[in-house]
């Protein structure tokens, strides 16, 4: 196994560090989250982004993600539990509880579903893409279980995906200084979504709402995701009246995948019976 380290020489740390400062973070933050020991490599964040973050139907519904009964049972139970503030958010964004409770089983079980992976690591890993010789060496460790890391694609992909990781990151360092936290202790998901909406940090940056009215716009804050997931939704054509190609396009804007979006209207069906 490759040791990496070339990747995380000097260069690497000092070439992202200079791209997050060029994205409006202050040069001594940028300097200390990149020196920081808990920025690692971990080339698995970048298999797990480049091979398995899309959805994924089943076996007999290939076009649908899996939902047992008592995710929607339990759904159904979220909606009366939190009814004064899903009311709140539809009368403010015209978004119903469902389609808000919908959206929170999938994302993440309703808010339970632990989020383990340092968000900081999980960008840096995909930004260090930008530096040739990690790419290669990510190339060489996962040669043999997914030689699609050859293909020009791939490689485009990769860098693209680099490209975005950046632009993440600074907006997850963003967010977390209004909340007055270290960025190095948030957690999400392997893909840098943040709390029971799974926010990336550029949506939430512009989209996120104080929902409860604390006087801050947090992500991993109940009410705060819910009140921002109706007004992204809203943003992108979500209305009640709307017609279904209408409600569709909205949720396909919250994850572009054909069977996420199957997903979520057939639960936004089911929470109405």
């Amino acid at each position: 196994m490759p040791t990496f380290a070339w990747s995380v020489s000097d260069f690497s740390r000092k070439f992202l560090e200079d791209q997050l400062i060029a994205e409006g973070i202050d040069p001594s933050q940028a300097q200390s989250i990149m020196h920081d020991r808990r920025i690692s490599v971990r080339p698995d964040f970048i298999v797990k982004n480049l091979f398995y973050s899309s959805p994924r139907g089943t076996a007999q519904k290939p076009d649908i993600m899996e939902v047992t009964p008592r995710q929607i049972a339990r759904g159904r139970a979220f909606m009366k539990e939190h009814a004064a503030c899903l009311s709140a958010v539809e009368k403010r964004f015209g978004t119903s509880p469902r389609i808000i409770t919908a959206i929170l089983i999938i994302e993440s079980r309703l808010g339970t579903y632990p989020m383990p992976y340092n968000v900081v690591n999980a960008y840096a890993n995909l930004a260090f893409l930008l530096n040739p010789e990690y790419l290669k060496e990510v190339q060489a460790l996962y040669a043999d279980a997914y030689p699609q890391l050859y293909n020009e694609a791939m490689i485009v992909r990769a860098k693209r995906k680099a490209q975005w990781a950046v632009i993440e990151l600074s907006h997850l360092v963003h967010i977390a200084n209004k909340l007055g936290v270290d960025p190095l202790t948030i957690s999400g998901s392997f893909s840098g979504a943040l709390g029971p909406a799974q926010f990336l940090p550029s949506s939430f940056w512009l989209f996120g709402i104080d929902g409860d009215g604390d006087g801050i716009v947090n992500p991993f804050n109940l009410a705060d995701a819910q009140f921002s997931m109706g007004h992204y939704l809203k943003i992108f054509g979500w209305a009640e009246d709307a017609p279904i190609d209408q409600k569709r396009k909205a949720v396909w804007f919250y994850n572009r995948s054909p069977v996420y979006v199957n997903t979520i209207m057939m639960l936004y069906d089911k929470l109405g019976n």
